[in-house]
């Protein structure tokens, strides 16, 4: 009898043994299958026409074509192999449609995007595209769904037992407006001030959510404007500008004319700052147009380079910060709404699930259900003013002109078309020209109401052409104080624009060098400004005064080797805490995610030293004392993590870039998904590398998705880097052989001074060729 049961029991694992190597073998044919073809000759029936797409050694592709249309078909065929199961990610959530593949978690994420009508905003930027745009989406589709057409496009699908859908001229639409959405400021805002205006009296409240301070620099200065707008002056409104906390999105970018560089031609750069992912959010791209090359980013799922150069100009952007967001109680008996219901499909259930959304000339109503609206008036309607809601967006438009644009006045009059997001769009053009302008819908409101009453004109936005101090920078700092004719409420950076500004200032002339070492900058303007405060700390365990004693030699500089950076890291988390925490009470749980940088700095060296004190005791605690204990505190939690010896602690080990994947998790496969590799900086430096508080672990989270340096006096001398690869595919020598350069340093070129025929060795060219 035992004999028999051994026999069964070892039949059915022989069994499961056997299953598995099935599936794993279905999964590696299926991977293979699925990994993009570099090299050789396919036939396309519907291609418009011949296409080489020639890779070089770093992965870039290089596209040629008999025609633009050619071009941009072999463009949507190239995303596809390397990228699609990412654009089908974006147009999911932008139509609300990610349950369908994730099950009912992300409901609630479908519900928000559903309410906010960003598929509705997604036709209407399709349809308010030119001719000349729609046939540029038309071809580009074409060649997405030419690679579709073929199968396994992309090996997620294999993983997730579901075939993807053809694209549409929507879906590239719904690609522009996820930038919409991420970039949009004003939201989160207001339901912070809704949330803590009820634990925090008036003077509180105004310290905690820290304005823009007088010292910090600002994009436009004073003799610019009034060269520009004369001696306007308006009342601003409150709240003033605000110092931005971490979480929010941000970018550098700074231009010298050629009277600040060592070739006598400007020199632009730019590094906008987003969430990591795997595979990055840009594509680099070269394509050869029959107006001359175009080289750049480019956001798969669209055509356009969206951050780039061509033969004449170069132009990088940043996010304004301006707050074009309103969350507005109303009361609901006075609201006239249209319902639409809309339907979502959730993978696991039979039922879908059903909601009713109503929208206002003013915008949607948020439910409760789907978005938390705890802080507000439970009787009250809160509804959802944005600039993304208005009609108009030509953003398509505007994208495709600043490919175009040949000079200033060009690139200006392209940007009209821009409704949203702001963006502080930079310029450097070779015959020496440089520039600034803004763009998009800036809200007028109401001095005593605060509703909408118009947008400043597009003529009237922030903007500077040839500065009087041959040089401009946006760090995400306010972008114009005084001078400026109408209010810039937002919120804004405060620490990376006057340590850019004062490295600028630094020597005569910049190079490439000069400025790829300021984008590298890991030396914190914060922890400088901090520092008095911080060494007058007064800690009382061995392992406080050790550590200590390291800052009082250190020079500030968070680099990846050695301890001071954790050190520090360490303790301002514990600090930040230790201030605010008593205050909040519970709310502090969800005030905690971020630093509150600017805030911070007006507890320790500035009039909010109040809040050092703890309110629960019933002695007065000094921000001395609080400090010192904090850092007792910061090292005994470190120590026990990471062993008490502190020669052996090192920055990079613990912050890490993590290039997540929504199949990260998946058992066996996931980690094959991702990428991680150690960074240096924090979130105040040049090099930016934000990781959450509330999160336990020092994950760099957010941080420099690509980084661009032009060179205005040979564009091919330009330098590029992003990370972590230029695939998708987790096979492809590409996937995440640009991390470890992107984390140290590194760039490389993209020049359009070679064609297939005399192509770099090392090149794989693929030919897409039309017939049956």
């Amino acid at each position: 009898m035992t004999s028999w049961v051994i026999r069964i029991g070892a039949g059915l694992l022989a069994l499961l043994v056997l299953v598995v190597i099935g599936i794993a073998g279905w999964l590696v044919e299926r991977f293979h299958a699925s990994k993009p073809r570099e090299t050789g000759e396919i036939v396309l029936p519907a291609a418009p026409g011949m296409a080489q797409v020639v890779r070089d050694e770093n992965g870039v592709a290089h596209i040629f074509g008999e025609s633009d249309e050619a071009v941009f078909y072999a463009l949507g065929y190239t995303h596809a192999s390397e990228r699609f199961f990412q654009m089908d990610l974006v147009r999911r959530y932008v139509r609300g449609r990610l349950s369908e593949l994730f099950g009912p978690d992300y409901v609630r994420v479908d519900a928000r995007t559903r309410t906010l009508g960003y598929a509705q905003l997604s036709q209407s930027l399709l349809q308010s595209m030119s001719p000349e745009t729609r046939a540029v989406v038309e071809a580009y589709v074409s060649g997405v769904n030419a690679r579709v057409e073929e199968g396994s496009v992309a090996p997620e699908y294999a993983i997730l037992r579901t075939a993807p859908e053809a694209w549409t001229l929507t879906d590239s639409a719904a690609v522009m407006v996820s930038f919409a959405d991420d970039l949009a400021a004003g939201r989160g805002a207001d339901v912070e001030r809704a949330r803590l205006r009820d634990i925090l009296n008036e003077a509180q409240l105004g310290q905690f959510l820290a304005g823009y301070p007088d010292w910090g620099p600002t994009t436009l200065k004073d003799e610019d404007v009034r060269a520009n707008f004369g001696d306007v002056r308006t009342r601003s409104l409150a709240p003033l500008p605000l110092a931005q906390p971490d979480n929010l999105p941000g970018s550098n970018a700074w231009i010298v004319s050629g009277e600040r560089s060592e070739t006598g031609a400007p020199l632009l750069a730019n590094d906008p700052h987003l969430g990591l992912s795997t595979p990055s959010i840009w594509y680099y791209t070269r394509l050869n147009l029959a107006d001359g090359p175009v080289i750049g980013t480019t956001a798969p799922g669209a055509p356009f380079v969206i951050l780039g150069r061509n033969t004449s100009i170069a132009w990088g952007f940043t996010n304004t910060g301006f707050d074009v967001i309103d969350l507005v109680e109303r009361d609901p008996d006075s609201l006239q709404v249209t319902e639409r219901v809309e339907v979502i499909q959730v993978a696991g259930q039979s039922d879908p699930v059903e909601i009713t959304v109503k929208d206002t000339a003013e915008g949607p109503v948020l439910d409760p259900q789907w978005f938390d609206l705890s802080p507000f008036h439970p009787d009250l309607a809160v509804i959802q003013r944005s600039t993304l809601n208005q009609p108009g967006n030509r953003g398509a438009d505007a994208t495709y002109g600043l490919m175009k644009a040949r000079s200033w006045d060009e690139f200006v009059d392209a940007a009209r078309g821009y409704t949203v997001p702001m963006q502080n769009m930079h310029f450097a053009h070779v015959d020496g020209t440089i520039g600034y302008t803004t763009a998009g819908l800036l809200p007028i409101r109401d001095q005593d109401t605060g509703d909408w009453t118009g947008f400043v004109p597009f003529e009237e936005l922030p903007r500077v052409v040839n500065p009087a101090g041959g040089m401009i920078i946006s760090g995400n700092n306010l972008v114009a104080g005084d001078a400026f004719p109408y209010p810039l409420l937002g919120s804004y950076g405060v620490y990376r624009a006057p340590r850019i500004e004062a490295l600028l200032n630094a020597q005569p002339l910049h190079s490439l060098d000069s400025f790829a070492d300021l984008q590298m900058d890991v030396t914190s303007e914060q922890i400088a400004r901090l520092r008095p405060a911080l060494m007058a700390a007064e800690p009382e365990s061995q392992l406080g005064v050790e550590a200590l004693a390291r800052l009082e030699t250190w020079d500030g500089r968070l680099d990846a080797d050695g301890p001071e950076a954790l050190i520090m890291a360490a303790w301002l988390r514990v600090l930040s805490g230790a201030i605010w925490n008593d205050e909040l009470g519970p709310e502090a749980a969800r005030s905690f995610n971020q630093p509150r940088r600017a805030f911070l700095e007006d507890v320790l060296m500035g009039e909010a030293s109040a809040w050092c004190d703890d309110v629960r005791s019933t002695e007065m605690e000094t921000c001395a004392l609080t400090a010192g204990l904090a850092l007792d505190a910061a090292m005994a939690e470190t120590a026990d993590a990471f062993g008490r010896n502190m020669d052996s602690w090192r920055w990079g080990d613990v912050h890490q870039g993590d290039f997540d994947h929504p199949l990260g998790d998946v058992p066996l496969v996931g980690s094959m998904f991702e990428n991680r590799v150690g960074v240096p900086g924090d979130g105040s430096t040049v090099n930016v590398a934000h990781f959450s508080y509330r999160s336990g672990t020092y994950d760099v989270f957010h941080a420099a998705s690509m980084r661009a340096i032009y060179d205005l006096s040979e564009l091919n001398n330009s330098l590029y880097m992003h990370a972590p690869g230029q695939s998708g595919h987790p096979l492809s020598a590409h996937h995440g052989d640009l991390a470890e350069r992107w984390a140290n340093g590194e760039y490389f070129q993209i020049r359009d001074d070679w064609g297939v025929q005399n192509a770099p060795e090392g090149s794989r060219v693929l030919v897409l060729r039309p017939g049956d």
